[in-house]
């Protein structure tokens, strides 16, 4: 049983770290803030796929009270292990995925980086299933 939490415990650290890097990408002043507007691309980096209202209603938790227009990592941490964790939303449909960074005026290595985090993460997201069953 020891076992067993701390390979949960070694999953949810990795999630950390992806949730981590991807939202480095867009940190672009190392202050652990991003722009509001930057939410989606970092949730699909992630290998999530929220139709509008679910991202409006996962910003809506992460804001501020009073919102600044950017978020902040300390809240989007927790919000967003727990999406993962609990597969909230339907995976990206790999060819979307690739056409969204394709056309994405950001550079190659940008987009390369957020699909390895993808496939990483979906590889970790099945043995966190079976860990938790």
């Amino acid at each position: 049983m020891a076992e067993d939490k701390e390979s949960a415990e070694a999953i949810v650290s990795e999630v950390h770290k992806k949730i981590r890097a991807a939202f480095d990408v867009f940190d672009h002043e190392f202050n652990k803030t991003v722009d509001v507007r930057e939410i989606g691309t970092i949730i699909r980096s992630l290998g999530c796929f929220p139709n509008e209202g679910e991202l409006h209603d996962v910003i809506a938790e992460i804001e501020e009270e009073e919102p600044t227009g950017y978020i902040r990592f300390e809240k989007f941490l927790p919000t967003m292990t727990k999406v993962l964790m609990e597969r909230k939303f339907r995976p990206i449909p790999e060819d979307l995925m690739l056409q969204a960074f394709e056309e994405s005026p950001s550079p190659r290595k940008r987009w390369r980086r957020c699909c390895q985090l993808q496939w990483t993460l979906t590889r970790t997201s099945s043995s966190t299933k079976t860990l938790l069953a």
